[in-house]
């Protein structure tokens, strides 16, 4: 892990047939919006999806002394937040459902030892 990062991890659902729209709209995402993650203290982002029931999982590499709580005080994440509700289901009322983590294997702390 990079020096003075932290993960974080959420799931979210696709409706059904939405899989390829949802990755035409990642692959294009707006400059603009990249620039507010990375902004944000984003260093490395990655959702993947689990073709079988459209779940998908996210995990992000943040900086420690990040600030994407302030995001949703941004114009263009809540206009991409509107871009994404049509393909999203809501999971428990909410759309992105934090991840505990489970477990970690790291050549970084083996490499302590």
């Amino acid at each position: 892990m990079i020096a003075g990062s932290e993960f974080i991890a959420f799931g979210l659902r696709l409706r059904p047939g939405s899989e390829a729209e949802y990755k035409r709209r990642h692959d294009a995402i707006w400059p603009e919006m990249r620039d507010a993650l990375l902004g944000a203290g984003i260093l490395h982002y990655e959702i993947h999806l689990n073709p079988t029931d459209g779940m998908l999982f996210a995990f992000i590499l943040r900086r420690r002394d990040h600030g994407m709580e302030h995001l949703p005080e941004s114009e263009v994440f809540h206009r991409w937040q509107a871009h994404m509700a049509d393909i999203l289901l809501p999971t428990n009322g909410q759309l992105r459902v934090p991840l505990e983590r489970m477990f970690v294997l790291s050549a970084e702390d083996q490499a302590k030892k």
